[in-house]
């Protein structure tokens, strides 16, 4: 299977899908808009697609990984709920209550864009993004990193899926702080990356948290952080949202 590259991080092609959201769910509903974006089919080897996820008790969400390295985000548009309105994130934290509910023993496999293999292995960390800038448009833009830093990943915070897996079904809370020192962009900068010409990576950084659009859980392995993780055969592995929220 060959998946989009762009650079040696991550991928780029999330903002080519259309989302329908209600607008009149409250704010402590949003776990219900949430879909998984997955490369399956001929229509998406190269770009993930939408895919719905699983309403579990208590208003959270869930999906099963395949064999396959190709489960790699969950992500929500938020601009309609209030908790997340543009302007009110700044210096607030982000947090996601998470579990895997897998078969004991489980192992787990990432796409590597190098070789186009499966490694064992792989993690999921929090992600977010801005409302488009005017002139970039979906892809990677080496020769525009303020489009590059729509995008940002929670870095070094993470946790191995493994390690997740062996907490059980009460799982663990991911908490990072919208701070430029917690998140790096698509094109591998920090928020307080000084050594670009170009762009100031801090203001970059805090433009995408007053202008947040989505956000979400991003799943792969080595510096490929969205080109999709899934689970060794035999072994089944299900993944569990229960509480994505900014405090």
């Amino acid at each position: 299977m060959k998946k989009f590259t762009v650079t040696g991080m991550l991928i780029g092609m999330v903002l080519l899908v259309t989302f329908a959201f209600t607008t009149t769910v409250a704010a402590q509903r949003v776990l219900k808009d949430w879909v998984v974006m997955t490369y399956y089919g001929p229509d998406n080897w190269e770009v993930p697609g939408a895919l719905p996820v699983t309403p579990i008790r208590g208003n959270g969400v869930s999906f099963d990984f395949y064999s396959s390295p190709d489960r790699a985000m969950l992500i929500a548009e938020i601009e309609s709920y209030p908790q997340f309105q543009r302007g009110k994130l700044t210096g607030k934290t982000l947090l996601a209550d998470i579990a895997i509910e897998a078969t004991p023993g489980a192992t787990f496999n990432y796409y590597d864009n190098n070789t186009g293999g499966s490694p064992t292995g792989g993690f999921v960390r929090l992600y977010f993004n801005k409302v488009n800038t005017p002139g970039c448009e979906p892809g990677w833009h080496p020769e525009r990193p303020d489009c590059e830093a729509q995008y940002w990943w929670s870095n070094p915070v993470h946790i191995d899926l493994v390690d997740l897996a062996a907490l059980g079904s009460k799982g663990t809370t991911l908490e990072v702080p919208l701070d430029p020192a917690s998140w790096s962009d698509r094109d591998g900068h920090m928020g307080t990356d000084t050594t670009s010409n170009t762009v100031n990576h801090t203001d970059a950084f805090y433009a995408a948290v007053a202008n947040m659009k989505r956000i979400g859980l991003s799943f792969g392995g080595d510096g490929f952080w969205a080109f999709g993780c899934g689970v060794d055969e035999p072994s089944t592995a299900t993944f569990k949202l229960y509480k994505f929220m900014a405090k």
